[in-house]
């Protein structure tokens, strides 16, 4: 059996500021004001990073985000302050694009280990992206992924899939082969934060399987034609596209594989700007702050991560479902919609499961 996650590799979303230049409809923060860390404390709570992941003998990818992150002037520090460690592997920033300039660009463009800016575009045109994030911010947007670009920075985007831009996919596919975006991640959102009262965004479990088939198809026909363009399909859900693809059965190459579980308790935590750590940015739920916690201590005494670790605990149709291995269902999105992060993902179209122990043992009756 196959599985996306690095086994020796551990994920951390590190938002440093709460401040933005723009107030998107579905933004999962509350407010714009919480307090941040000096360059100094940012600078301790990195050595607490590196500390864990050197006793865990793990590399670090680390995505520096906020808010906007290019409004903190520590961010440059900060990434070159992490950039000098030999347990961090990938150093990403993932902005709205929209305050990018030639000498910001530069300074990125210095870090070695930056993989590369994930700039979110919720709509293949003006009409759509800023209906959802302001006036004027496609451009802007576009304008950032371009000097990137120039300055020879890979850039992905993210794209939140709700009701107001599912009908843009098409579009957006040929506005990123015309830019030459090297990746595209699909989000969906998830009600919570100023969004909250977004819930009638959602998409319907259907209305989610015919996105995700069309995006899946698209993405295998640019494969196919050679285009350079990847689309990350590691979130829950993706497996149920084609269970024959989802690492379980085939050895499909990374670019057309599907599926990865849900990443809380297993390999992932975010950190807020006052040093708060959450098991996902979307799921809200408090388990420690390393200004007086370890993320060693966070990691192995947290109840809900370990209610999360235990697939057992899944209710309803992800409790039964073969594909554990390969998704489990967002628990953010089963927290903000029902109240309980173990239910099951409401956007799931999937039918007739089965205990996916019963499956394997099945799978090796017949190999």
């Amino acid at each position: 059996m196959k599985n996306n996650f690095v086994q020796n590799e551990f994920y951390f979303q590190w938002h440093i500021t709460e401040r933005c230049n723009l107030r998107c409809a579905h933004c999962y923060q509350n407010n714009y004001s919480t307090p941040e860390l000096s360059l100094s404390d940012l600078r301790k709570i990195a050595d607490k990073i590196i500390k864990t992941l050197t006793k865990w003998n793990k590399k670090g990818r680390i995505s520096i985000t906020g808010g906007e992150p290019l409004i903190k002037k520590e961010l440059i520090p900060l990434l070159e302050y992490l950039n000098k460690s030999d347990h961090v592997a990938h150093l990403d920033v993932l902005s709205n694009g929209t305050l990018l300039n030639e000498s910001i660009t530069e300074k990125l463009r210095n870090i070695p280990k930056l993989r590369r800016v994930q700039v979110s575009l919720d709509g293949a045109s003006p009409a759509t992206h800023d209906f959802i994030r302001g006036e004027g911010a496609f451009e802007k947007a576009i304008a950032g992924i371009r000097m990137l670009k120039e300055h020879g920075i890979k850039v992905n985007v993210m794209f939140t899939l709700q009701r107001n831009n599912a009908r843009d996919i098409s579009a957006l596919f040929d506005l990123m082969i015309a830019e030459g975006i090297n990746g595209l991640t699909i989000e969906r959102i998830i009600p919570c934060g100023s969004g909250s009262g977004l819930k009638e965004s959602l998409l319907s479990s259907d209305e989610t399987r015919k996105v995700f088939q069309e995006v899946s198809d698209r993405a295998d026909l640019e494969y196919k034609k050679g285009t350079p363009l990847v689309v990350l399909k590691y979130r829950t859900l993706w497996a149920n596209i084609d269970p024959a693809r989802s690492g379980m059965y085939a050895n499909t190459p990374p670019e057309m594989d599907l599926g990865a579980v849900c990443s809380v308790g297993i390999d992932s935590l975010c950190i807020l700007p006052d040093a708060t750590v959450l098991p996902c940015r979307r799921l809200n739920i408090p388990i420690g702050n390393l200004r007086n916690d370890s993320i060693f201590k966070i990691w192995y005494s947290s109840d809900v991560l370990w209610k999360i670790r235990n697939k057992e605990n899944l209710k309803g149709k992800c409790h039964d479902c073969e594909l554990i291995p390969r998704c489990s269902g967002c628990r953010a999105m089963a927290y903000a919609v029902t109240g309980d992060f173990l239910e099951e993902d409401p956007q799931c179209w999937k039918t007739g499961n089965l205990r996916y122990g019963e499956l394997l043992k099945d799978m090796c009756s017949t190999n």
